[in-house]
């Protein structure tokens, strides 16, 4: 004797047209295709051969709406981050008083050079497609310009605003891009902060490879001036103002030329040594 079909509404034993439990319609089904066994209601196999005889139930298109809005945020956010980025970027200045200018900087061309490329398309500034194809040290590098224009031009609000983000992409770097050069922006970046030790973290670092490298004595310089030990900052100073001197004017080093207007400013203080350096000015 077969087992009587289970109601779809209550699960309760049921036969005939309706429940007697809850009144729910009874649907019935015909038997199996296969073996021809009669069949519940509810059944998606065949218990007797097990063969498929229905579809699980499909989700509400409402399940996923959560899904669905967590990717379009995802998406707004990213394109977001990239407008601003885009927006705030601008053919990099000799004459910025944190940075020194940026890697990429093109000095010594007539006044007025590259006005052309301005007038046509922003002189330097990517497009959304070039901003995509940056990767993590570019983007980081774009966002670190953007703090020290904004902090520069003295909206310190908007240099907050940035800093946070600039920091979280220099984390994202991959360890084979984070150079002594990324080590100082971030360092600057942690002055920016009031964490003049954090700052002074990346100096160590810089110096750890290289005791004498420009960048780490300059950064440390800075922590120590934010510390208020002034001795320890002069002393600093004086060793970045030696290392140029042996060198015959200030080292070709990519990180140095992106930042030659801070070192000038160093050497300026010592009575505007280094003033013969083949490079020329910023």
């Amino acid at each position: 004797m077969s087992r009587p079909a289970a109601c779809p509404r209550c699960a309760s034993p049921a036969s005939g047209n309706f429940c007697a439990q809850c009144g729910a319609p009874l649907a019935r089904r015909a038997g199996c295709p296969a073996c021809q066994a009669p069949l519940r209601t509810d059944a998606l196999y065949c218990a007797a051969c097990g063969t498929p005889v229905g579809a699980p139930a499909r989700k509400p298109r409402s399940a996923l709406l959560p899904w669905v809005l967590s990717g379009l945020g995802l998406v707004a956010f990213s394109v977001m981050i990239a407008v601003l980025v885009q927006r705030g970027s601008v053919t990099r200045i000799g004459d910025m008083t944190m940075t020194g200018g940026l890697p990429g900087e093109t000095t010594g061309g007539p006044p007025g050079a590259g006005a052309a490329e301005g007038e046509a398309g922003a002189a330097g500034m990517p497009s959304m497609e070039e901003l995509a194809a940056m990767g993590p040290r570019g983007v980081a590098d774009r966002l670190f310009e953007r703090v020290m224009r904004e902090h520069e031009g003295g909206d310190f609000e908007r240099a907050a605003f940035f800093i946070d983000m600039a920091l979280q992409a220099y984390d994202a770097v991959p360890p084979e891009e984070t150079d002594a050069d990324a080590r100082f922006h971030v360092g600057l970046l942690r002055l920016l902060m009031g964490e003049s030790g954090r700052a002074r973290d990346m100096a160590d670092e810089i110096l750890a490879a290289d005791p004498e490298h420009l960048l780490g004595l300059l950064l440390a310089a800075r922590a120590a001036d934010f510390d208020g030990d002034a001795d320890a900052a002069e002393a600093l100073r004086a060793r970045i103002r030696t290392r140029v001197e042996e060198a015959g004017g200030i080292p070709g080093v990519p990180e140095y030329q992106a930042h030659r207007t801070l070192i000038e400013g160093v050497l300026q203080t010592d009575g505007g040594a280094g003033e013969g350096d083949e490079e020329g000015g910023a």
